[in-house]
């Protein structure tokens, strides 16, 4: 199992009882972000998918389902997939019919073709290295209905990534995080190389979103939609 899978899998467990945010990891200076920040979040996502109350949706790397829930109400059919089965338990317990979460790894979960309108990853490519990005495309590609969307949210920016590592001790925690095997935030991503490879998959365009203000990693982190 790579360090993430088991990163989230034991992040599940260990979280139990810790404030919605932080148990996602969804923190600014080790704070859960606050309920400001997160309306931005789920108002800059909602704008990026396009629902329109009849679409089925795929929501990969889903987490404990903080963004899912605010998505219930604008689906016909919602599927979320996270490793955690602490995370996929919460979900379960109080979602409505049309939604199903269920424990699966996104690097190599599959589902029949033409199977969503909308498929979201928020806040999870960066677990995938280069390798396993260039598959999860194909397989995105093959799920996604025609005239589907894929929101790819929340990336790193690979030009960008010395705004987050901003001191000398954060650059140390980086350098040292890749020594021991245990990196910092994950993999970090150049949008022109998303943009290229969502055309090598066959989607017919994506377009680069630059996060604004008051979302709380705009400084270094984008977001893609792609679609078929």
């Amino acid at each position: 199992m790579d360090y993430w899978s088991s990163f989230w899998k034991s992040q599940g467990a260990a979280s139990l009882g810790q404030h919605q945010q932080a148990q996602v990891l969804r923190t600014l200076d080790r704070q859960p972000v606050s309920p400001e920040a997160f309306a931005a979040i789920m108002s800059s996502i909602t704008t990026m998918l396009r629902p329109d109350g009849s679409h089925a949706l795929l929501d990969l790397c889903c987490g404990n389902g903080a963004v899912t829930r605010g998505l219930f109400g604008q689906f016909q059919s919602v599927i979320a997939v996270d490793l955690a089965a602490e995370f996929v338990a919460q979900i379960n317990r109080d979602a409505p019919a049309h939604v199903t979460a269920c424990m699966g790894d996104a690097k190599t979960i599959e589902f029949p073709a033409a199977s969503f309108d909308r498929i979201l990853l928020y806040a999870g490519l960066q677990y995938f290295s280069e390798e396993e990005t260039v598959a999860l495309f194909g397989r995105l590609r093959r799920w996604t209905r025609p005239g589907g969307r894929v929101v790819l949210g929340d990336i790193p920016d690979l030009a960008r990534r010395w705004r987050f590592f901003d001191s000398a001790e954060r650059e140390d925690a980086y350098f040292s995080g890749l020594q021991n095997g245990q990196p910092l935030v994950g993999f970090w991503f150049e949008s022109e190389w998303l943009i290229k490879l969502a055309r090598h998959a066959g989607f017919s365009f994506a377009t680069r979103h630059d996060q604004l203000p008051p979302l709380p990693y705009q400084h270094y982190r984008f977001d893609l939609v792609v679609e078929a």
